[in-house]
């Protein structure tokens, strides 16, 4: 699985990566988010809707095409034994802050990556599956 080959509404591919390894902008993102990791690396996901794909009635595509990616990247990492956690509680003014993004970039979301500390087992409360698939219609 390649996360560069992640499905992407017309293939715009509408989104983009800061791999961050510092320690200090670790500790400044943790602040930003109001968390403490000890990962070796922080994946930050950005979209940038001015080059999405838009429907007709204009829903823009680039939140589901930032959604897969890091989908893919997450299911990449747990292959190789890496752990994830998938991230979207920040304070975007001092995301903004640290990374100097462009005006057309939005943060999406972010991931720290490492080898975890823990082996977590499989999520206990989850909907059943007949709540969630429907055949043929509603």
């Amino acid at each position: 699985m390649d996360l560069f080959e992640a499905t992407s509404a017309m293939n715009r591919q509408p989104y983009g990566f800061i791999v961050v390894s510092e320690n200090s902008t670790i500790k400044e993102i943790s602040s930003a988010c109001n968390q403490k990791w000890d990962a070796p690396v922080i994946i930050v996901v950005f979209g940038l809707p001015d080059q999405a794909w838009v429907r007709d009635d204009g829903e823009e595509y680039w939140k589901a095409d930032a959604a897969i990616a890091i989908s893919n990247m997450s299911l990449a990492a747990y292959a190789l034994g890496l752990g994830t956690c998938w991230v979207a509680a920040f304070k975007d003014n001092e995301m903004k802050k640290i990374f100097h993004i462009p005006s057309n970039a939005v943060f999406f979301a972010m991931t720290p990556l490492g080898y975890p500390d823990e082996k977590k087992g499989p999520v206990k409360k989850r909907k059943p599956l007949e709540d969630l698939v429907h055949y043929d219609r509603w």
